[in-house]
């Protein structure tokens, strides 16, 4: 039953398109765009010489943060059967690292102004910005939201058996690639890895006939055969009696 094509779902059908288009996106935001990954001052020289290329790039990794919310909230929801608080953290904690992510995308926002503006003070201006207390406190938000819901959404998806397994444990792997991968080429990886693990997910979800929908046509099936089997008539319970 569970690799039963399932007929049209459009809520499934679109909650797979997110798990998919969220980190296409940031698979696509992560080649284009130009920083390079070393020091606030390769990277503003790199944005000041394609700002163009630096906007583009990240209005299209906003689109995927966006959808990143649908995408995760569901498998949270997905993996709430076995382990509904385990699943409830887990989606409180993506909940906080989006809004921590939210605020980056701002600061990229004011990066390319001073990266463009001319400003000698740019870089300082910039790492004051993100350094003080309320730009490290969004850093840790949106870090440690990260890791933590990830990994308790990795247990969460294990115990429900709702994913593939290979696909939740490549799940897994994106948080220690985007550590470990250095350079410009650890976000490519990484979201590589990311939209893998997604996609693998998405096409088990839409393989997958739901459990409710599996009780709820067995219930169906048993309250027809027992309407449809013969009461025993009067006569013959008299006879017996």
């Amino acid at each position: 039953m569970a690799d039963t094509p399932v007929p049209d779902r459009p809520r499934t059908a679109l909650f797979c398109l997110c798990l998919i288009a969220a980190p296409l996106a940031e698979v696509v935001e992560a080649i284009l765009s130009p920083l390079t990954g070393g020091s606030t001052g390769d990277d503003f020289a790199a944005i000041a010489a394609a700002p163009a290329r630096f906007t583009a790039a990240v209005l299209i990794g906003l689109v995927g943060t966006i959808l990143l919310f649908p995408a995760l909230l569901g498998l949270a929801h997905r993996s709430s059967e076995r382990s509904p608080r385990l699943a409830l953290v887990a989606a409180c904690a993506v909940v906080v690292s989006l809004v921590g992510f939210a605020a980056i995308r701002m600061a990229q926002a004011f990066e390319l102004e001073l990266a463009t503006g001319g400003q000698a003070d740019a870089v300082a201006q910039f790492e004051g910005a993100v350094g003080n207390t309320i730009g490290a406190t969004l850093t840790v938000m949106f870090l440690g939201g990260n890791v933590i819901g990830i990994i308790l959404l990795v247990i969460a998806l294990w115990r429900s058996r709702r994913a593939p397994i290979p696909a939740v444990v490549l799940f897994l792997l994106f948080p220690i690639t985007d550590l470990l991968v250095p350079g410009h080429i650890g976000p490519i990886v990484s979201h590589l890895v990311l939209l893998a693990a997604m996609s693998w997910m998405a096409v088990g979800f839409l393989r997958t006939r739901p459990a409710r929908h599996e009780r709820h046509s067995t219930t169906e099936s048993a309250e027809h055969n027992a309407s449809a089997s013969p009461a025993p008539s009067r006569s013959s319970s008299g006879r017996n009696a």
